[in-house]
């Protein structure tokens, strides 16, 4: 891994990241979204254990990793990831991977509120070309079922800025591999949690063992939780963050690719409107942030 270009490593977490879009929606026929989560956080676990081995289990379990790596998967993969396999239910990949890019508007309001660091007028643009690429999405589409699933996904972005925070304040040592391990096995402990609150408010939990479901649960966990992750922290640590932010941005058309190609999704004007603005504009943020030195 320490060998593997930084640049190569962020593009394939791009298409890690677009690829578990669609892997999530074939699921959610299949399973309660909580319950297919944990599947997935538990077999990336078992995967991460091969690579971090013991010792690399001893560290996460330390007190300088416990609380902030329970921050991290709470708020970064339990909850958020949740309510994004929800939504998958009323939405399009290619919709919840657009609406995602609301991510950065987040980011700049916190770091405003928080930080106190004005954004420049082209960050504001940029913003608003995310804006409008959003509503595009949200305006044009299935009406208000799916609507409905693209509200779910923006009223939940803030809490990836949430575990971002804690992801930092982890230790300085850890290696790709066991951030990635973090993120799966800090995950579960909310995950149970939910689904103990759902099983005692709704009965019993949905789960249709069929091959598509082990299948997409074991591709969640090796692309995206294992892989996928690996590879987004080895390249943030190797390269500067705003041009990785930038890249991994990217994700959405190469979601839009996929999806068209397996059926889940068509080809329209709107959709691909709606994605130029919204990577457009969080393209210009991001590289407005880089110049400014600002880690977003």
């Amino acid at each position: 891994m320490s060998k593997l270009s930084p640049l190569v490593a962020i593009w394939i977490s791009c298409i890690c990241t677009a690829t578990n879009v669609v892997i999530s929606k074939l699921a959610t026929p299949y399973v309660t979204s909580a319950l297919f989560l944990l599947g997935a956080c538990f077999s990336a676990c078992v995967g991460l254990s091969f690579v971090i081995g013991i010792p690399g289990w001893k560290r996460l379990l330390r007190a300088d990793v416990r609380w902030k790596g329970l921050g991290m998967g709470t708020f970064g993969t339990a909850l958020t990831m949740t309510v994004f396999m929800v939504a998958l239910n009323y939405t399009t990949p290619v919709n919840s991977a657009i609406d995602n890019q609301f991510e950065i508007i987040y980011s700049l309001i916190l770091s405003a509120l928080i930080l106190k660091e004005r954004p420049t007028w082209k960050q504001i643009g940029g913003s608003l070309f995310i804006l409008l690429g959003v509503i595009l999405i949200v305006l044009k589409g299935g009406g208000y079922t799916q609507a409905k699933g693209d509200f779910l996904i923006l009223g939940s972005l803030w809490m990836f800025q949430v575990s971002h925070i804690f992801a930092k304040k982890l230790p300085a040592d850890l290696t790709a591999a066991q951030i990635a391990a973090a993120r799966a096995f800090y995950a579960m402990p909310a995950l149970i949690v939910l689904l103990i609150a759902l099983y005692c408010i709704q009965g019993p939990l949905l789960f249709n063992g069929s091959a598509v479901l082990w299948g997409t649960l074991l591709g969640s966990a090796l692309i995206n939780y294992m892989a996928g992750n690996i590879l987004w922290y080895h390249a943030i640590r190797n390269m500067d963050l705003s041009k990785a932010t930038a890249i991994i941005l990217c994700y959405p058309v190469f979601t839009f690719i996929i999806s068209v190609l397996l059926k889940q999704d068509t080809i329209s004007m709107y959709k691909i409107i709606g994605m130029v603005l919204a990577v457009g504009g969080a393209y210009v943020v991001t590289n407005t942030a880089k110049k400014q030195g600002v880690k977003i």
